[in-house]
């Protein structure tokens, strides 16, 4: 039940701000039950599921250009996310944002992280992820990509594409050009929110976290070593208050020693 709320109020979410279609791969494994099967009738057709198995998709990447290959030609922009993570745009519809003419140029519009710590939960609760993890957010430097359709060869890794600085134009939230020479931008140096940005629930609570540790990051590569597994942590305890409560539990979970 805790995934079908989750997912239902993600599809819903989005339908709202005016989304036309949202793809989803699943990357369900034997003992989990499909998407398709915890989607509510309402949302079938808004709604299209790869199954990423069958299509030999073994990470965010793949998955993310795919989609791209797959649908760049039907759409006039593609929004690259997670489940965890709902675009916000100030007093606007999605629409209507993207068409300002602040964005005639723009190929990639990066719109930026904000992260809401854990609100002192430690265990999950049956309510939207609004209710439970309230702002204010933390502004983050990572960014997540809104992309023009029809760009021909186009490769995304997990933040964004692979873009030509010299082909392909990328902007900020308001439409300012953004002149980066790098290949891979997953982030820019100042945090600028003031039009869109995008709610990332990336702690939720301890459980939650725990759970996510366990379950593995599809996008790093570094998922089983003990310095990735330790990176995550004190990620986590950096960013949300420290209980002894919360320490035992991390402790138990991730069979770590976090007095050292």
């Amino acid at each position: 039940m805790k995934q079908l709320y989750s997912r239902n109020s993600f599809i819903s979410y989005y339908i709202k701000l005016g989304i036309d279609k949202i793809f989803i791969y699943d990357d369900y494994d034997l003992n989990s039950e499909k998407i398709s099967n915890m989607i509510d009738f309402q949302y079938k057709e808004h709604v299209k599921i790869y199954e990423a198995k069958k299509l030999k998709i073994k990470n965010q990447p793949q998955a993310f250009t795919d989609c791209y290959q797959k649908n760049n030609n039907k759409f006039d922009w593609i929004l690259m996310i997670d489940m965890d993570e709902y675009l916000y745009i100030k007093n606007d519809r999605l629409k209507n944002y993207l068409l300002k003419p602040r964005f005639n140029r723009c190929d990639f519009i990066r719109v930026q992280w904000v992260v809401p710590t854990d609100n002192n939960h430690l265990y999950y609760e049956n309510a939207s992820l609004f209710e439970r993890f309230k702002g204010p957010y933390k502004s983050s430097i990572f960014i997540k990509s809104i992309i023009r359709g029809n760009i021909s060869r186009l490769k995304y890794w997990v933040h964004s594409p692979n873009i030509s600085p010299d082909k392909n134009v990328s902007c900020n939230n308001e439409g300012k050009i953004i002149n980066n020479k790098k290949i891979n931008m997953e982030f820019i140096e100042k945090t600028d929110i003031k039009k869109a940005f995008i709610i990332h629930f990336h702690f939720k609570s301890t459980e939650e976290f725990i759970k996510k540790i366990k379950r593995g990051y599809s996008n790093w590569y570094g998922n089983g070593t003990a310095s990735a597994l330790r990176y995550r942590v004190d990620n986590y305890l950096s960013n949300n208050k420290i209980t002894r409560q919360k320490i035992e539990y991390l402790e138990k979970e991730l069979n770590l020693n976090l007095s050292e």
